[in-house]
């Protein structure tokens, strides 16, 4: 009976027990993330973690709906914003902490833009000036970008602080209006040279000190430091300066340009070492060696008393090295002069440039042209100036009878000493016609007529004389596509001009070697011989490797360097 009354209280407990509720745990808490937005003007949306996003268009409190719990990581980004201005988060991200996040700071401001451009052509230093107060130095080709940003609407200015030492450069587009990032601002930089007054030059080669002239300095045979009657354009390309030393049939080769007076040349082409001076027909020889030109990755030579223009196709590098064309012979063993398409006579000077070769055949009274640069010996030209025909070869002789006409025309040549081409214009120093003529597009056929003339005032002038707009039996000519420079050698200077002539006759802007326009004098002080660091007698070449120039001071046998101011 008793065990029977103990089992219904069980039941009665457990009934109970299962009809009463248990207590559950309690929901971990959940917290919301948000901030404040300050100088908002327009619409603006964020976005937390990726997912809810929030458009606001006022400044204040915000605050995201979703929540997170404690711990949980958050990321508040901006995914649009008001169309002229930028907006900043500081405390974008983090970790909830046991609290609501309110410490978001959306900073919004008037947008900016960048300023800046491109610059091509420079070596050295040019500075920028911003007109808003930033100067930028730029010290390499390429973009550019000053620091400075502007708003939208706002107007900018730029302008050359300070230019390249011996460059000049030219801004386009260097003002206007800001409409978004401004990347068109262009400084293209060409070589500029200017000099004081008869300036003085600051390096001699070929002497040991500026008041020498001797031909190897008095000595029989050359040297590593010597020069006899060095003439036409030198050459300064990889790193090298090469000069042709006519009098010892060689070219010297320059290890940088030399910065000190009488250095010694580091090898030789022509020669087997740098004491001997054959002349010979080899193809490692040479016979009067005149004007150099490279473009930098090869070179030539107008080897003048053999008749032909060597043509490496690389620079050289050291004696050993070896011409790989020659145009104006057959092969490297010949040294015949011809009046035909592919034969030359007693040529002076080349140039070449986008694949047009240009020689002054200077003795067949012409200028050959090739349209393209040759790959065969002996391969002939495709254009003749100065005569009417590939076998036409007597000076001025504009209706190619073989006779000399009693005076030139825009279309005729007398002995031609120099010539310059950018493969659009062409130069060259017509030199006993005593003139320059300049087409201003490249010829496209036999004996087209030029179209300035300089030395003289018109085309059918031809006397010798001093002025400053006169000549005397011009040699070397070289340009920078701006600045014309010219070597007059029986006036013994070089005269500049500061653009590319467009009329007949006009005048030169600077002169070196002489004191002024007026004056021919071979040494200096006058009215002596002896030279100076100023003085010039007859020259016979210019090189432009800016800032410096490079004349060949022909008679003076030596080489001066004058520096750009």
């Amino acid at each position: 009976m008793r065990i029977g009354w103990l089992g219904l209280v069980a039941v009665a407990v457990l009934a109970a027990s299962c009809g009463e509720d248990s207590p559950l745990p309690p929901d971990p808490p959940k917290f919301r993330v948000g901030g404040t937005i300050t100088g908002l003007a327009g619409s603006l949306t964020l976005q937390l973690n990726g997912a809810e996003n929030l458009t606001r268009g006022d400044n204040g409190a915000f605050t995201f709906q979703t929540e997170l719990a404690d711990q949980s990581p958050f990321t508040v980004a901006v995914t649009a914003s008001p169309a002229d201005q930028d907006c900043s988060l500081q405390g974008a991200t983090g970790q909830v902490s046991g609290a609501d996040v309110g410490s978001i700071q959306v900073t919004c401001a008037q947008r900016t833009y960048s300023l800046g451009g491109t610059v091509t052509g420079l070596t050295g230093t040019l500075q920028l000036r911003l007109e808003e107060g930033e100067t930028l130095s730029v010290t390499a080709n390429g973009p550019y970008t000053f620091q400075t940003r502007l708003p939208k609407g706002g107007t900018y200015s730029v302008s050359i602080a300070t230019q390249p030492r011996g460059h000049q450069c030219t801004l386009t587009l260097g003002s206007g209006t800001v409409t978004g990032n401004v990347t068109g601002i262009t400084a293209q930089c060409t070589p500029w040279f200017s000099f004081a007054a008869f300036p003085a030059a600051t390096v001699v080669l070929g002497q040991s000190d500026f008041t020498s002239s001797a031909r190897n300095q008095g000595e029989f045979t050359p040297s590593a430091t010597t020069l006899d009657g060095p003439g036409g354009n030198p050459v300064f390309q990889g790193g090298k300066l090469y000069i042709p030393d006519l009098g010892s049939n060689r070219i010297l080769g320059f290890d940088g340009l030399p910065s000190q007076n009488g250095a010694s040349a580091s090898f030789v082409l022509g020669q087997p070492d740098l004491t001997s001076a054959t002349a010979t027909t080899e193809r490692g020889g040479f016979s009067g060696p005149d004007g150099l030109f490279s473009d930098g990755t090869r070179m030539a030579a107008a080897d003048q008393s053999n008749h032909r223009i060597l043509l490496y196709n690389a620079l050289p590098t050291g004696t050993t090295s070896l011409p790989d064309l020659i145009v104006g012979q057959e092969g490297f063993d010949t040294a015949i002069s011809q009046c035909s398409a592919s034969g030359l006579n007693a040529p002076r000077a080349v140039s070449f440039t986008q694949g047009k070769l240009v020689v002054a055949d200077t003795f067949n009274h012409r200028v050959l042209i090739w349209s393209t640069l040759p790959t065969t010996n002996g391969a002939p030209a495709n254009l003749v100036l100065g005569q009417t025909s590939f076998t036409s070869c007597a000076g001025n002789d504009a209706n190619g009878d073989g006779t000399v006409d009693s005076a030139p025309t825009a279309s005729t040549l007398f002995f031609p000493a120099g010539v310059w081409t950018d493969g659009t214009r062409l130069l060259v120093s017509d030199s006993s016609n005593n003139r320059v003529l300049l087409w201003n597009q490249f010829p496209t056929s036999n004996g087209q007529p030029a179209d300035v003339v300089l030395g003289q005032s018109d085309f059918t002038s031809r006397t010798a004389a001093i002025s400053q707009a006169r000549l005397s039996s011009p040699s070397g000519v070289t340009s920078t596509g701006q600045q014309l420079f010219v070597a007059d050698i029986e006036n013994s200077r070089v005269l500049v001009w500061n653009e590319l002539p467009t009329a007949n006759g006009q005048a030169a802007n600077l002169v070196l070697g002489q004191p002024d326009f007026t004056s021919r004098n071979r040494g200096d002080p006058t009215p002596g011989t002896r030279p100076s660091a100023r003085s010039l007698y007859q020259p016979s070449g210019v090189l432009l490797t800016a800032p410096f120039l490079v004349v060949t001071d022909s008679g003076n046998n030596r080489v001066l360097v004058f520096e750009s101011q």
